[in-house]
């Protein structure tokens, strides 16, 4: 059986991170966020334990009702996150118990109205806490715990999947110390120097043929708009931009904007445009062209579009990846934001259906993730799933660790010498021949060094017991 911890305190603080570069998703302007931070304090048999976790709270991608503002729906993130930061003082279980009970404490408390995905945000990143106090709880890396199941899966395995196909799928995860960046390009990205309208402080590279000269990216996220004759124009330019550079990678991301009859048309479009054949060959999938009530609602037959459609808002749910392979979707994106053990079972999910001899895709995909504590954090789940290349974004359209103390970006730099490199902004992602250094983040606890010794969070208000808790040092 997994240990069982009980949480007595949570505490939530937030950092404010203007994007240098405007980045465009959905019908979305991006021009700054709010970062949340968590820190959670677990009693254990063997003493009390902190753990950290941090996400973006990104506008109008988790609930993107139409009545809703940006602000509006940042404001839901928090009232989710501080429900969460409420209901879970005193829960006792394994993680994945904790974790558990939580999203449906959550889930009963907030607006009906309030859709899954954005339900689900406090709970996710609670968890990512949780699992870091866990790991340090029993001296092990993240990686090492998920192996061994420390966070009690397989104890409360869903209905699909045994608690032995869990434990063996687990026993046998193999990251990697690299991982290869696949570069978003944004709907109004320019594609050249010629297009650049904005420069950046730190000297940075903003035109696409610029980042891939600068660091060498061979993975390419490319947004589309939901228009047809747009789309397939701008693929044929970037198609033409990477011609001749060798092989790449690509995943094309609809951000829910399609019509399936429309997409149809696209995809006609796409496999017999002549100018696009190399990007055909090169196209891995298409994230979520539909939208969510849509994409997995019951039909008479399964999608069958003649390219692989992998679900990602519509990924609100433990159930939600079965129900979109019985729909005819691929498989699905992982994000740290919709919860790390989920990601887990869908490994395990993914694995055992490719087994069975059948079509299964899991890939790693970006919220805007910054570098520090979020981003370590989301790359570490993805390299443990078996994730090649990850979609990185945030580090291009804001970056520089913004609103961490100088005493943080020293300890990171110093901490993490593969993984960053001092910018005049801030420490950057050191980005080599398209890949990240990350085998210094395979350290005890869930990729959080050495952040627990420079946190900004401030002494905690009463906790939910009287008896004083010696935290664990690190």
């Amino acid at each position: 059986m997994a240990p069982r911890f009980t949480i007595q305190d949570v505490r939530v603080e937030y950092r404010e991170v203007i994007f240098h570069l405007p980045f465009q998703f959905g019908s979305t302007q991006l021009t700054h966020a709010r970062e949340a931070f968590v820190t959670v304090e677990l009693e254990a048999a063997s003493g009390c334990f902190r753990g950290l976790g941090a996400q973006m709270l990104i506008p109008r991608w988790f609930d993107k009702r139409l009545h809703l503002t940006n602000d509006d729906t940042v404001d839901e993130l928090v009232m989710v996150l501080e429900t969460a930061q409420r209901r879970a003082l005193g829960l006792s279980g394994t993680v994945r118990q904790v974790s558990s009970e939580l999203r449906m404490l959550v889930r009963d408390a907030v607006p009906a109205d309030c859709p899954d995905l954005a339900a689900g945000f406090g709970p996710a990143v609670l968890e990512m806490a949780i699992i870091d106090a866990a790991c340090r709880s029993e001296d092990l890396p993240f990686v090492d715990a998920a192996r061994g199941d420390l966070f009690g899966l397989a104890d409360d395995a869903p209905s699909d999947i045994d608690a032995d196909t869990i434990r063996s799928t687990l026993a046998g995860l193999s990251a990697s110390e690299s991982i290869q960046i696949r570069h978003t390009v944004g709907y109004d990205a320019p594609l050249v120097r010629e297009e650049v309208y904005q420069t950046l402080a730190d000297g940075r590279p903003v035109a696409l043929d610029d980042v891939i000269s600068s660091t060498g990216i061979r993975a390419f996220k490319i947004k589309l708009k939901g228009d047809v004759d747009a789309d397939l124009s701008r693929l044929v330019r970037i198609a033409a931009l990477l011609a001749g550079k060798g092989d790449y990678t690509a995943t094309l991301d609809a951000n829910e904007q399609y019509e399936e009859d429309a997409f149809s048309e696209l995809v006609a479009h796409f496999k017999r445009h002549p100018d696009l054949e190399d990007l055909r060959k090169a196209v891995a999938f298409f994230e979520q062209p539909f939208a969510r009530d849509v994409a997995l609602a019951d039909r008479d037959r399964p999608f069958d579009l003649g390219v692989p459609i992998v679900i990602d808002e519509s990924d609100a749910t433990d159930d939600a990846l079965p129900r979109a392979w019985s729909l005819g979707w691929a498989g699905t994106s992982v994000k740290s934001c919709k919860g790390v053990l989920r990601s887990l079972l869908n490994k395990v999910r993914t694995d055992k259906r490719v087994a069975e001899g059948h079509t299964a895709l899991l890939s790693a995909e970006d919220l805007t993730c910054q570098p520090g504590l979020g981003w370590q954090q989301d790359t570490m789940m993805a390299t443990c799933i078996g994730a090649r290349h990850v979609e990185r974004n945030g580090h291009h359209f804001a970056g520089g660790m913004q609103g961490a103390r100088e005493a943080e970006k020293a300890a990171l730099l110093k901490c993490h010498p593969g993984l960053y490199r001092p910018g005049k902004l801030g420490p950057q992602l050191a980005i080599e021949n398209g890949q990240v250094d990350l085998s210094s983040l395979f350290g005890v606890g869930f990729a959080s060094a050495p952040l627990h010794a420079h946190s900004n969070i401030t002494d905690s208000p009463a906790r939910t017991t009287s008896a004083p808790i010696a935290l664990q040092e690190y």
